[in-house]
């Protein structure tokens, strides 16, 4: 890899770390690119912003208690099963149907925790034997069917791996030794990270008691986290020794998510939880629906000062009516949570729909190399020059967010694309796509030459 201070003179996220001792960290580093790519390219990815926002939030919030100098990336797979997982390289997924299933914070944010602590432990480099005859793409290919579930993207491609495909699957299986490590770390981070730790148990709890209620299906994450009487106890015990006080998380952030997952992806269905909404609740529903209201929304903000999900929605619904009051809000909003790329997201959507292109454009190039997580920023950048027939300049910023999902070879092919167009011109711009292109490729030979 290269020094990641040359990465950032082009707004490139550093794609791994080398803090990994079972096996080699370029190896670890390979296989949790060509992870990411598999995700990106096959899987239902949520991508609203808010959504992402907010899973973000709770895994910064404990991976800051962990000590770890890594990057940890989380992603939301829009698949109604209970479950979740960690991936190479420090990726963890949550699929929508486990955020719909907690009941707080602090369950969600246990089993955030303890996915990362099966990367902080080295679970999957302990277990998972790297085999050098296989082609790396192929195997993070095999690796995401077995973790993420049943998409496999390659149909057939287990069989073609023949016994290999099973082998790899049995390593991938948590063994219990491995789940007791996660549930110890996992419940001392989330007391660290200031959630309650007893949620754990608590939350595993309930989905094996109300599992058996519903067809007698076991949640996924019941089945690749097996759940005993012992293990129960055991993480009981270990939250009792932990917790001095209390824990009572009154963020509420977490219902306006499970709402706004509900309206806008096709997995409505809960079985395990019903939401009973209230009337601020309500009125956020009504307004994901196209029922524009703003004033109940000034209301639920006026009940919930601290909720920033409903301030970001009246400023969405006030880009149609005031859009100058639309910019104000989301300009302090973004002062006031400055990691937050959701609301820059929705301030471009804003002066997009009010023709103010340029301005949009303006805002995104300034804001979005603060952010780790570039893809969706950049993307809608990409969007925004092709509507406004600067192709060259589209292909870049999708060059760049490709590069954020660990897709350097499409990164490579859209900056030459974008280097065709501006051949004849000679321009500062060509220079520039000359300079990333040539740095993209050392990139792609440094990190090919450790595999």
């Amino acid at each position: 890899m290269l020094a990641s201070s040359n990465l950032c003179a082009y707004n490139l996220p550093d794609l791994g770390s080398s803090d990994l001792k079972e096996y080699d960290a370029q190896t670890e580093t390979a296989l949790g690119r060509e992870f990411s790519i598999v995700l990106h390219q096959y899987y239902d990815l949520v991508k609203d912003p808010i959504i992402l926002s907010y899973v973000r939030r709770i895994g910064k919030k404990i991976v800051t208690e962990t000590g770890e100098k890594r990057h940890f990336s989380f992603h939301v797979i829009n698949n109604n099963e209970i479950n979740a997982f960690a991936g190479p390289n420090g990726i963890i997924g949550i699929h929508t149907g486990l955020i719909k299933a907690a009941k707080s914070e602090d369950e969600l944010a246990s089993v955030i925790a303890h996915e990362i602590a099966h990367v902080t432990l080295k679970h999957l480099s302990r277990t998972y034997e790297y085999q050098k005859d296989m082609d790396v793409a192929s195997i993070a290919t095999l690796i995401a069917a077995i973790l993420v579930g049943s998409q496999n993207p390659s149909a057939g491609f287990a069989t073609y791996l023949g016994g290999m495909g099973l082998a790899i699957e049995h390593q991938l299986k948590n063994s219990r030794i491995h789940e007791a490590e996660a549930d110890y770390i996992g419940i001392k981070y989330l007391q660290e990270s200031g959630y309650n730790p007893h949620a754990m148990a608590n939350f595993f709890n309930r989905l094996e008691k109300e599992s058996q209620l519903y067809e007698h299906k076991i949640p996924e994450i019941l089945q690749t986290h097996p759940i005993t009487q012992g293990r129960l106890a055991k993480a009981r015990y270990r939250a009792d020794q932990l917790s001095k006080s209390k824990h009572k998380f009154k963020n509420k952030a977490l219902r306006l998510i499970q709402i706004r997952l509900s309206a806008l992806t096709n997995n409505n269905k809960n079985k395990y939880q019903q939401l009973q909404l209230t009337k601020d609740e309500q009125c956020y529903f009504n307004n994901l629906q196209t029922k524009n209201n703003i004033n109940c929304l000034k209301t639920a903000i006026k009940n919930n000062p601290k909720e920033r999900i409903y301030k970001i929605q009246l400023a969405n619904l006030l880009a149609k009516t005031n859009p100058k009051e639309s910019y104000n809000k989301f300009k302090y909003l973004s002062e006031i949570y400055p990691s937050d790329f959701s609301i820059i997201y929705f301030y471009s959507v804003a002066l997009e729909k009010n023709g103010q292109i340029k301005d949009s454009i303006t805002l995104l190039k300034e804001h979005t190399p603060k952010f780790f997580y570039q893809n969706i920023l950049y993307s809608r950048l990409a969007l925004l020059y092709a509507n406004n027939k600067e192709i060259s300049k589209s292909y870049y910023y999708e060059a760049l967010a490709s590069f954020n999902t660990g897709n350097i070879k499409k990164s490579i092919y859209l900056t030459k694309q974008a280097q065709k167009l501006e051949l004849n011109k000679k321009t500062n711009f060509y220079t520039r796509l000359q300079r990333l292109n040539t740095k993209l490729v050392e990139i792609e030979k440094t990190q090919a030459s450790g595999i």
